[in-house]
């Protein structure tokens, strides 16, 4: 006769869930890589650095809307100029200036990040709200590139200082809120969420070769090669 085993109770189930939690628990502790202080330093400088180029552009709209003909200090070529950019209709697609959106948007994420800096414990609706407006950021910052590099056919260089800075701002929020635990991925994805910095390299790369390809003869005209 064979031995029957009886079925795991319920009382098993949630031991083996609560050791598998502590031994993952235990792994982002030790192997941090977008720690509550680290986090916060991106988004602070990143916040820093994007509402400066967020201000260059308000200052560059107001010029051409009380002077349509003035030439900008970005306005390089027909190529690289924030004039061409600006001025269509997705510069405001959300029916407010992209400039006040960002002045307003960096402002409140380096609050947060100086706050992550200080060591400040953030209560959990703060923290999604964090990764949530990241996330819109990250998103819109798509629609504005892919705009830019095939329907406007222009690149604005304070523009790509905005793109430049919220990849990194958003890969560092999403990897923090893995190794927080608020967000539990499938344990392969997480483990190449948390790599945020190869990953907007990755994503620095994939930008860098669709403008190459996308502007492939004006490069080689610029370049006195076509």
């Amino acid at each position: 006769m064979s031995e029957k085993h009886p079925a795991d109770s319920p009382q098993d189930d949630a031991a083996l869930l609560a050791e598998i939690d502590a031994e993952l628990a235990a792994e982002r502790s030790s192997k941090s890589r977008a720690g509550s202080r680290l986090t916060g330093l991106v988004l602070l400088i990143g916040a820093l650095v994007g509402w400066i180029a967020s201000l260059e552009l308000q200052t560059g709209k107001e010029i051409l809307l009380e002077n349509p003909d003035a030439t900008l200090s970005c306005d390089v070529n027909p190529l690289i100029s924030c004039g061409n950019v600006m001025m269509t209709w997705q510069s405001s697609a959300l029916g407010i200036p992209n400039m006040a959106l960002g002045l307003g948007g960096f402002a409140i994420m380096g609050v947060v990040g100086a706050l992550m800096t200080s060591g400040t414990v953030l209560p959990p609706w703060f923290r999604w709200a964090r990764l949530g407006g990241m996330t819109f950021a990250f998103g819109y910052v798509h629609f504005l590139a892919i705009s830019a590099i095939f329907l406007i056919k222009a690149l604005c260089p304070w523009c790509m200082v905005i793109w430049t800075v919220t990849a990194p701002m958003f890969f560092a929020s999403l990897a923090h809120t893995i190794e927080s635990g608020d967000l539990r991925p499938p344990a392969p994805l997480a483990k190449l969420l948390r790599r945020w910095v190869v990953l907007t390299l990755l994503w620095y790369l994939l930008v860098l070769v669709v403008i190459a390809a996308a502007f492939w003869r004006q490069w080689l005209v610029m370049l006195g090669l076509g």
